[in-house]
């Protein structure tokens, strides 16, 4: 029953949110009452604002969408397919982003390429001569970048394993015939990892689009409207719920649809890979201006994924004034002792969220291992069904859940506490550590836990001796991959904090009202926090990366 009961909690977690969004969105306050209407739908759709809003979230989603597929199906190839030195260390690098937060990148990269101010744009006139004016970082390109920068892990994880699984024969049989190695990438390669391109182009699409983040830091400041800042405005005082979820409901709408296609679209072809004939995985051999060019990607995405922005958040929260050049001899750690000493908005900030953190991390590991045990070992004809339902959250946008819980709990004890921003975190990510600790299930062979069974063990003795002991490496990492999301979420949380819930990531925004330096001192905290955390967990031997 406890696997089940974990199911069930995981399937309200889910439903609760999007039911009460459903139902918001279609009641209306008139002087009558309460009424069943789709003038909150109406109201909508006859606003000038929604399709601005959503012709620029479409273009930025669907940009960012193909840039990120590039992207992280190049690295993923030079990664699993090739025999470049340093692999283990490059698939280590490219992941860091997936635990980076969002809003700290499009914050740090407004410090290298801020108009007269940024990092890179004085370095290119004073060193080079060079004008970069042309380059607006407050534009849609500029969310379409930062936001590619953080989404390509997602399609590195959905398609590195394809790609090591995959049987070279299909390559070489293709060469054999004299197709060049551009025609054997596009006519072999990408067809036979169609299905996890367009599970990830799916997931990126919908997450990238519903991300609240970039867009608060770079679209906002020069009034371009997007999908989530708009949903953001319309929760805010004079607060117009029914329109926000019919908003939200129209974005769900939209993903359901979505998924419906890429599901039949997948049904109707064969993408076998692995056979019992030969099969060989093996890597290929780059000449050395093959490795050049798979040394000059992966430098130019580390650099400008994890190293820039990193250098730019240091030199600003060391600057007691930040011009856009960095001046050692004026460095100064005050904006570290005001955020971590004299601003208790700021502390408190840093307690709520590692709270969240420890406390969430560790409630979602135990319900996803119950839900892990039921996927793998419960009711053969249920499983299908019971996965796609605890799959939902990873291809909904935070600010949507964030919308339904905060509908949900609006009226009730729950609202402005620690406790709704808790189980809405749980809710959103519970699914990645399903999917963890479920892969490692899917090694152990029941038979180790049957003759514990048959030797008189109950189920718990059986869980506790056996299963937990060899599941230690993915719950762990499980904990971790919590552990840090949840530490640099905003999405889920800008709708449900209130005065004394602020979390890290909403003390950044705050903050960005009065100063970049303490903007950058907390964010290097938040950085600190989560680059020990990921240290920990490479040193745990583990991998999100299924081999």
């Amino acid at each position: 029953m406890l696997p089940a009961t974990g199911v069930l909690v995981g399937l309200l977690l889910i439903v609760g949110p999007f039911l009460a969004t459903a139902i918001r969105s279609l009641l209306e306050w008139g002087p009558d009452g309460v009424a069943l209407s789709a003038a909150n739908f109406a109201g909508l759709f006859a606003d000038p604002r929604f399709y601005r809003a959503a012709f620029n979230t479409i273009i930025a989603g669907a940009a960012t969408t193909a840039c990120s597929l590039v992207l992280g199906f190049s690295l993923a190839w030079v990664v699993a397919r090739t025999d470049l030195a340093g692999r283990s260390w490059l698939e280590t690098l490219n992941l860091v982003p997936f635990f980076l937060s969002p809003y700290v990148g499009a914050i740090s990269w407004i410090y290298l390429m801020a108009p007269n101010s940024g990092l890179i744009q004085w370095a290119a006139r004073v060193w080079f001569g060079v004008s970069l004016d042309f380059i607006n970082i407050f534009s849609l390109g500029g969310v379409v970048w930062v936001l590619t920068l953080f989404y390509t892990p997602y399609v590195y994880l959905f398609v590195i394993a394809p790609l090591r699984q995959m049987d070279a024969a299909f390559e070489d049989a293709a060469r054999v015939h004299g197709a060049s190695f551009w025609t054997t990438l596009r006519q072999i390669t990408l067809p036979l990892v169609a299905p996890a391109m367009l599970s990830a182009g799916l997931i990126v699409f919908v997450t990238s689009a519903g991300l609240f983040d970039v867009p608060l830091a770079l679209a906002s400041p020069r009034g371009i409207r997007m999908m989530p800042t708009e949903i953001f405005s319309l929760v805010q005082y004079p607060s117009d719920l029914g329109r926000a979820a019919a908003f939200g409901m129209t974005v769900l709408v939209v993903t359901i649809l979505l998924t419906l296609l890429q599901h039949r679209h997948i049904r109707r072809r064969r993408f076998d890979t692995v056979t019992g004939k030969g099969y060989r995985p093996r890597q290929i051999r780059l000449k050395l201006r093959g490795k050049l060019a798979a040394w000059a990607l992966e430098i130019l995405y580390v650099g400008c994924g994890v190293v820039l922005p990193m250098i730019a958040l240091v030199m600003v929260s060391l600057s007691r004034l930040w011009t856009g050049r960095f001046n050692p001899e004026n460095a100064s750690i005050a904006n570290f002792d005001y955020v971590l000493t004299r601003y208790d908005l700021t502390q408190q900030a840093i307690t709520n969220s590692l709270i969240l953190a420890f406390v969430g991390a560790t409630l979602g590991v135990a319900l996803s291992l119950l839900q892990a045990y039921y996927l793998t070992r419960g009711p053969t004809r249920r499983r299908a069904l019971v996965d796609a339902l605890l799959a939902l959250p990873l291809g909904i946008p935070g600010i949507i859940l964030g919308l339904g819980f905060l509908i949900l709990a609006v009226r009730t004890p729950l609202y402005s506490t620690l406790t709704i921003i808790l189980i809405a975190y749980i809710a959103r990510f519970f699914p990645f550590a399903t999917r963890t600790i479920s892969a490692m299930f899917l090694a152990l062979n029941p038979e180790l836990e049957q003759s514990a069974r048959a030797s008189g063990a109950s189920w718990l003795q059986t869980m506790r001796l056996i299963v937990l002991p060899l599941l230690r490496p993915a719950i762990v990492a499980a904990w971790l991959m919590l552990f840090v999301i949840f530490v640099r979420e905003l999405g889920a949380t800008i709708l449900l904090y209130a005065q004394g819930t602020e979390t890290i990531s909403v003390a950044l925004v705050i903050l960005s009202e009065r100063s970049s330096g303490y903007v950058a001192a907390l964010a290097v905290i938040q950085l600190v926090l989560l680059v020990i955390a990921f240290t920990i967990f490479r040193l745990t031997r583990t991998s999100i990366v299924q081999n």
